[in-house]
């Protein structure tokens, strides 16, 4: 039996505003748009996973990164720094400044257009 991770889903209240946020800043590519009224999108990383961006149907907000439950994304990247950068010229909320810790694994915490927290890390060996 093999298990992958297919997708992750983010429910939006405005979800082409977040699928062109994406785009923008981490230039994914659109892989599927359903062209409804209130869209529905996958955008594909380079690593070949998916985002589904889709319409939320209750309004909310997003918890911090401490509460019970899925609470953000993280992604893998080689240029941390370049990431940053691109972040605050941008005038993306971080929530956690860009930090090494004692074992050189570097991260920033930050928040999507909707207020979703996403995390980049780059480690100086992959954990497997």
């Amino acid at each position: 039996m093999m298990l992958n991770l297919e997708h992750v889903g983010i429910s939006a209240r405005d979800t082409i505003a977040l699928k062109d946020w994406y785009v923008k800043l981490f230039n994914l590519k659109v892989v599927y748009d359903n062209k409804k009224e209130k869209p529905t999108y996958f955008l594909k990383l380079p690593d070949g996973g998916l985002l589904e961006i889709y319409p939320a149907q209750t309004p909310g907000q997003s918890a911090d990164n401490g509460c019970q439950g899925i609470r953000h994304l993280a992604f893998g990247t080689d240029d941390i720094e370049k990431e940053y950068e691109n972040l605050v010229k941008n005038n993306v909320e971080i929530v956690t400044e860009l930090s090494t810790n004692a074992k050189g694994i570097k991260t920033v915490f930050f928040k999507d257009l909707e207020g979703n927290i996403i995390h980049f890390i780059q480690r100086p060996q992959p954990l497997c």
